[in-house]
């Protein structure tokens, strides 16, 4: 009797891990992705190299997620997820610095406009 209870709570684990619904990880990365896309995350190198690895990370899940390996799918789309965290945050970073230059060299101009 413990033999076959034992067989069916092993058996109801082994389904109930089997099962994890990848689906709102995909929608997670998936925005992620996007996001640093629209954050400019290709016009700069670092911050396109983390978008790069995203999309890799991306598709593999989606391979896995056919294949019906839900649980490295849900590792790769973790993996997705933060990379494109990184770029977004990178890419926001360098378009910061570019407009805080933009805006020291108007400063200067107006400051030799202004004879000063």
């Amino acid at each position: 009797m413990r033999r076959i209870v034992s067989l069916i709570a092993v058996g109801a684990a082994v389904v109930g891990c089997s099962t994890v619904d990848p689906s709102p990880k995909l929608k997670a990365a998936t925005a992620a992705v996007e996001a640093a896309k629209s954050a400019g995350a290709a016009n700069f190198p670092d911050s396109a190299s983390r978008l790069a690895d995203a999309e890799k990370y991306l598709a593999a899940a989606q391979g896995l997620i056919k294949k019906g390996d839900n649980a490295d799918a849900i590792q790769q789309l973790t993996l997705a997820s933060a990379a494109a965290d990184d770029a977004k945050m990178k890419a926001t970073e360098q378009t910061h610095i570019a407009k805080s230059k933009e805006l020291d060299a108007q400063i200067a101009e107006l400051k030799a406009k202004l004879g000063k």
